[in-house]
């Protein structure tokens, strides 16, 4: 395989693994699959590097994640040197544009559809994965929005920032399906396709809230604030019912 060369054993396994799950969804590919693509001499090599493949799928969420919180610091800190961030497109641009995959250590084009597999069929794993970690950079982007998006009610904001995390690893998830390919469409040519996705991200936040809903959310919004730590979890059972 293409740029593996110069990959100890650990790494060549981790970039197989990826690139057939972003290909063929984390269910339908067998630990005797990846070790044959990774080229691994040893038949037990995925075993004693990662203990299963479970292992390996929690190590390459965790490569995913803290790659894309190194670059969401990137450009969060860019706007705060910049006095900004000032309106909710700044943030969603820093979300969609960040991390480069160059800067990535798999800079392979799998990420998106990696995650988006593990989304459709293991979401209990990404969710405990996310409770047990510390996305302080991402939580911070969720707070400028929440702050900036101040005149709805929490309900509204709360739904639609679950909407749009999903939306936007899709979203994401199908443009790289297109550069995977290595073949060029008009459609994909004729704009830059990340600027329509902060277009459409940007729409979906600051799209105006029914009139009708929203006198009900604010009549019933004068129940207590959870705590930091309960509004987390409430914030993940939401987002990743199972």
């Amino acid at each position: 395989m293409a740029g593996m060369d110069g990959l100890d054993t650990k790494s060549r396994i981790k970039v197989c693994a990826r690139r057939l799950f972003a290909e063929r969804g984390v269910e339908a590919v067998t630990v005797r699959e990846i070790v044959a693509a990774s080229g691994a001499k040893n038949g037990g090599s995925l075993n004693y590097y990662f203990k299963s493949k479970e292992g390996l799928i929690s190590e390459l969420l965790t490569d995913l994640f803290r790659d894309s919180s190194d670059g969401w610091l990137e450009g969060l800190s860019t706007l705060q040197r910049a006095g900004g961030p000032n309106s909710v497109r700044d943030v969603v641009t820093v979300l969609v544009r960040w991390p480069a995959e160059s800067k990535m250590e798999d800079p392979s084009p799998t990420a998106n559809r990696f995650l988006n597999s593990l989304l459709s069929t293991r979401r209990k794993t990404v969710r405990d994965f996310l409770e047990t970690m510390n996305f302080s950079v991402f939580g911070q982007m969720l707070r400028y929005i929440r702050e900036m998006k101040s005149d709805l009610p929490q309900p509204v904001i709360e739904q639609r920032l679950i909407y749009f995390s999903w939306y936007i690893i899709s979203a994401k998830a199908a443009y790289e399906s297109y550069i995977a390919s290595g073949k060029k469409n008009p459609i994909w040519e004729g704009f830059d396709p990340l600027q329509n996705l902060i277009d459409c991200g940007t729409g979906l936040l600051e799209a105006p809230c029914s009139g009708k809903e929203l006198e009900i959310s604010q009549a019933s919004s004068g129940s207590k604030k959870a705590s930091k730590a309960h509004a987390r979890t409430r914030a993940l059972d939401a987002a990743f019912p199972s």
